[in-house]
């Protein structure tokens, strides 16, 4: 008799993310799960007792991919522009995760400035702001807060309403706003 084959955690995530990436978290469930993965919902149901700590890990591991695939770009000059493309990608190309990532309640309970300043991309980005703008840290915070708000909005207008914003007209938008943003914390600081 061949030995049980053990089914951890990771892997029940990572069918519970392809479930997410084509059917989007609704469709993430322990059966749904369960079979992805060719086993009994107890495996599971072990790993995660309520439904809605499968749908929190989902997104948790959904953010850690994300993030690996966004900190690819950080020692290219243009870091902040290329992370701009891939959220837009996201929206356009992979509609599901973008409503995980960006309209879900994966946050639980936290701000979503305080969410996405533990991210390591955006520190990252931060220190880029920090050195290219000469601002201090909380206002370059305030400035990704913001333009990252701008971008998400962008990418829900395609992703929701299938508008078609090229990647050169959404840089240019950016690039305008986050322009005015800094030239306006400059002229504050005056």
């Amino acid at each position: 008799m061949p030995p049980k084959r053990k089914i951890s955690k990771e892997m029940l995530l990572e069918h519970a993310f392809k479930i997410a990436k084509e059917q989007g978290i609704a469709g993430v469930t322990s059966r749904s799960v369960a079979k992805s993965a060719g086993c009994s919902i107890q495996p599971v149901f072990s790993q995660f007792p309520t439904m809605e700590e499968l749908r929190q890990g989902t997104f948790d591991y959904a953010c850690n991919i994300f993030i690996k695939e966004i900190l690819l770009f950080e020692n290219q000059p243009d870091f902040f522009q290329q992370t701009t493309k891939w959220v837009i990608d996201l929206a356009k190309f992979q509609p599901n995760l973008f409503r995980l990532l960006y309209l879900s309640d994966g946050f639980k309970g936290n701000t979503f400035l305080d969410v996405m300043m533990n991210y390591e991309s955006n520190q990252k980005i931060i220190a880029r702001m920090i050195h290219s703008y000469q601002l201090e840290p909380d206002v370059c915070k305030n400035i990704l807060l913001r333009s990252c708000l701008f971008l998400v909005g962008i990418g829900t207008m395609i992703c929701v309403n299938h508008m078609d914003f090229t990647h050169e007209q959404v840089a240019d938008m950016m690039k305008q706003t986050v322009s005015d943003m800094v030239q306006g914390a400059k002229r504050g600081a005056l």
